[in-house]
C-alpha cells in the first residue's frame, strides 16, 4: 500500500516547489505525495545577505508554513542568500519529530547580476 505523504512547501516559486517534488518522489517514490504551497513570511530582508541571516530565513518559513498547516507530514523551505559575490541555499525541512538543515553549494554570480541584487532587483 502507498503511503501519501502531505508535504507543504513554504514558497510559492515553482523552481522551489519543483526541486522538493523531485527530492520527495525520488526518496519515496512518484506519486507519493501531495504537496501544499504556501506564501509565509521569512522574517529577514527579501534578500537576504549572509549564512546566518538565510539560514535564519528558511527555519522561519518552516515554522511559519507549520503553523499554518500543522497537520501535514513534512514542511519544506529553499532560501536563497548572497555572501559576497556569490549565492547560496538553505534548506530546512521538518516532519513531525526531527529537522534537517542543509547549505548547497555557493556558486559565483556575474557581476551584472550582483549589481541588480544588490540596488533591490
Amino acid at each position: 500500500m502507498l503511503i501519501m505523504h502531505q508535504v507543504v512547501c513554504a514558497t510559492t516559486n515553482p523552481a522551489k516547489i519543483q526541486a522538493i517534488l523531485q527530492a520527495f518522489h525520488e526518496i519515496f517514490g512518484e506519486g507519493s505525495c501531495h504537496i501544499a504551497s504556501v506564501a509565509v513570511e521569512s522574517g529577514v530582508p527579501e534578500q537576504p545577505f549572509g549564512s546566518e541571516e538565510t539560514r535564519a530565513g528558511a527555519r522561519n518559513r518552516v515554522a511559519n508554513a507549520r503553523r499554518l498547516l500543522p497537520e501535514a507530514d513534512f514542511w519544506v523551505a529553499i532560501e536563497a542568500g548572497i555572501d559576497g559575490d556569490s549565492t547560496f541555499s538553505w534548506v530546512v525541512i521538518e516532519n513531525t519529530s526531527q529537522r534537517g538543515e542543509a547549505r548547497s553549494a555557493t556558486l559565483p554570480l556575474p557581476a551584472v547580476i550582483l549589481e541588480k541584487v544588490r540596488e533591490g532587483e
